[in-house]
């Protein structure tokens, strides 16, 4: 796999399907033994962090969020 720059400055949320692949392809846990970090990640490439949310419930079904935070 050749070296991917992440789109972490181009949006600040991502939902649905699409927040699983960024997850995978970009980011890391912080500390999965810490409870309230389990939903905390950042960027493998920029250090941005992002939190997931959700899932919500929209038009288009149950959808999970991931959000910029910094």
């Amino acid at each position: 796999m050749s070296d991917q720059k992440c789109s972490c400055d181009q949006f600040e949320r991502l939902e649905g399907a699409s927040v699983p692949a960024y997850i995978s392809a970009f980011l890391e846990q912080f500390d999965r033994s810490n409870p309230a970090q389990q939903k905390r990640y950042r960027c493998r490439v920029c250090g941005r962090e992002w939190e997931k949310r959700g899932p919500h419930v929209s038009a288009e079904g149950v959808r999970p969020s991931l959000m910029r935070l910094n």
